[in-house]
């Protein structure tokens, strides 16, 4: 009985080895290792944190930093936000809050819905465009989206980023 468990041992063994063996772990060199550390860095950023609100319901869809060849890195952030009131609202302007550690605000940004962007055109613009500044409202139920660009280079080091839609029009 001994002989029988001492070669059953020695088959468990003899099968891991040899299945431990085939077993490859990457090595990467320091400067590789560098290099992927610091592409990481430059992608990696807070991801936008949404205050709630009782009348809205925003969901972000997308929040990245963008790359391109001919232009700089920008952070897109787009959502989308939900009436959930019982009334209809005009619309909505959202406020993005880059905070340090300690919650300080460092920048502030904000903008309109997709159906009152036009609210923030300035005199110049209307005139060419040819349009006084409107809006389509959110009925009860009913959806719109928000689109945020800025060039990196425009944001200051910060560590968390609040999205508040509190401003509301109804």
């Amino acid at each position: 009985m001994k002989k029988l468990i001492a070669i059953a041992t020695f088959i468990a063994f003899g099968a891991a080895s040899a299945t431990f063996a085939g077993t490859r772990v990457e090595i990467k060199d320091s400067a590789q290792a560098r290099a992927e550390a610091v592409m990481r860095a430059r992608s990696d950023h807070p991801q936008t944190q949404v205050a709630p609100n009782g009348q809205l319901r925003v969901v972000v869809t997308s929040d990245m930093i963008m790359r391109s060849c001919c232009m700089p890195p920008h952070l897109v952030v787009g959502g989308k936000i939900t009436n959930v009131s019982g009334r209809p609202i005009d619309y909505v302007r959202l406020h993005f809050a880059f905070e340090d550690r300690n919650g300080k605000v460092l920048h502030g940004e904000s903008l309109y819905n997709h159906h009152a962007e036009s609210l923030s055109d300035d005199a110049w613009v209307q005139k060419i465009l040819n349009e006084k500044p409107h809006f389509d409202p959110i009925r009860p139920g009913q959806s719109d989206t928000f689109r945020f660009s800025i060039p990196c280079s425009e944001l200051p080091r910060f560590s968390k980023v609040e999205l508040f839609s509190n401003d509301i029009k109804q």
